[in-house]
């Protein structure tokens, strides 16, 4: 009996192998139009999430990035603000699959399970900035690693 139980046992973890993990291989860069340093950011807090499970922050990113606070407009800088502030809650209540502190030369690894999309989202506080984030969706299926670049200037305000 034992034996047919071990058997059985051995047959379904082939059937069904454990979840494949992926690892996502990042780096925090400054925008590339800063030359006072060539690394990387350090000391961005970075968040890996299942992209699906995730609505409240995919909206807030995308009110976000649909604001035109570029362009110095008051009203678009005060929205972004306080927009901004009701991410930063959604980012550290929700489960996620992975975080990590990007290092001295602003490189970090997060380890996930393989599925289709992973939202990787890193935040700092910036000195003179009132936020300083950047986000990806990226694919972490059929591969051991993914490369992930986050810009940390495409949300900065100027």
């Amino acid at each position: 009996m034992f034996f047919r139980g071990a058997a059985l046992l051995g047959l379904l973890s082939l059937v069904h192998p454990f979840p494949a993990k992926t690892l996502l291989d990042g780096s925090a860069q400054p925008c590339a139009d800063v030359k006072e340093t060539t690394s990387g950011v350090p000391g961005v807090h970075v968040y890996a999430f299942n992209a699906t499970k995730i609505p409240a922050i995919r909206k807030s990113l995308f009110v976000l990035d649909s604001l035109d606070w570029e362009s110095g407009d008051p009203d678009a800088m005060r929205a972004a603000a306080v927009e901004y502030s009701r991410l930063l809650p959604l980012v550290r209540r929700a489960r996620n699959l992975g975080y990590a502190m990007s290092n001295g030369n602003g490189d970090f690894e997060i380890m996930v399970p393989q599925m289709d999309s992973v939202l990787v989202f890193g935040e700092a506080k910036m000195p003179g900035e009132p936020f300083y984030y950047s986000s990806r969706v990226v694919g972490a299926t059929g591969q051991e690693e993914v490369r992930v670049v986050l810009l940390m200037c495409n949300q900065q305000l100027l």
